[in-house]
């Protein structure tokens, strides 16, 4: 009984601390936007609301070099637009692979996994040379079509559709649907938790991606966050920290409000996906 205790306080203290290395950074980054880079470089600012917020705010708003609203506005359609299309062409390949049986599928699953240990740097250069022969350099297109292609996405609604019950297939098909109508009506809506986590890892991989559109943008006008934040910083001759920390908290709370909004499906989701 003692043992169990102790155990269970453990594992308590564990987690507590997890959980307080997980928030203090975003805690810290919220809370340095209402300061000063002065007070932010002394370390002697505590760690509560400052009175630098409106003057942060200020030096965002007329920054001649980035247009940081501008830019999350940007980062929202990308993230948005991929994320979509990205969750419904992953949920159809992954059905496919679960639920139907052809020639060669199990061979092209592996080759479809095997392509998850290739390095994202590795394609950078065949990669921007299509888009240049495709005429999208410095447009959006480039990179949102990369990111439309999700190779994670298509194993774990594989791995979710496998478990998915063929009598309720079956008895559709009796019923006289079509595959369709099975896949959008029937299918899906069952799907809703691993879908909300997918939608969740898209997302966040298309929010915070910096490379690829460093590489291809190259107007102010049309760049993501990440790009934005990474010249924000670059920009000043002596960067005004606090500034940067209010960039930064502006272009993280999309995130948390589309975690909080999907926080119940997301664990239940990502279990549906490896638990098979």
């Amino acid at each position: 009984m003692i043992r169990r205790m102790f155990a269970d306080l453990f594992l308590h203290a564990v987690v507590i601390l997890g959980f307080i290395a997980s928030v203090y950074p975003i805690y810290w980054m919220f809370i340095s936007s209402t300061h000063s880079t002065e007070q932010i470089l002394s370390g002697d600012h505590n760690l509560w609301i400052g009175s630098a917020l409106a003057a942060n705010f200020q030096a965002l708003i007329h920054n001649t070099d980035v247009n940081i609203f501008q830019a999350i506005g940007n980062s929202l359609f990308i993230a948005v637009f991929s994320t979509a299309i990205a969750v419904v062409l992953s949920a159809m390949a992954g059905y496919a692979f679960a639920i139907y049986r052809f020639r060669a599928s199990r061979t092209l699953f592996i080759v479809i996994m095997i392509s998850l240990m290739i390095p994202s740097q590795v394609t950078l250069v065949p990669l921007f040379i299509l888009m240049s022969h495709l005429h999208l350099i410095n447009t959006w297109w480039a990179i949102i079509l990369p990111a439309l292609v999700n190779v994670f996405g298509v194993f774990l609604m594989r791995q979710a559709f496998a478990g998915f019950p063929g009598e309720l297939l079956d008895a559709a098909r009796i019923d006289g649907l079509s595959e369709g109508r099975i896949f959008w009506q029937i299918v899906m809506p069952l799907m809703r938790p691993t879908l909300s986590a997918l939608a969740i890892i898209a997302f966040l991989a298309s929010w915070t991606n910096l490379l690829w559109p460093l590489v291809v943008l190259n107007t102010s006008s049309a760049y993501t966050i990440p790009v934005a934040l990474s010249t924000l910083e670059n920009s000043m001759t002596i960067p005004n920290y606090g500034e940067v920390m209010l960039a930064a908290s502006l272009a993280t709370v999309p995130m948390l409000v589309l975690f909080l909004f999907l926080r119940r499906n997301f664990v239940s989701g990502i279990m549906a996906g490896f638990n098979r």
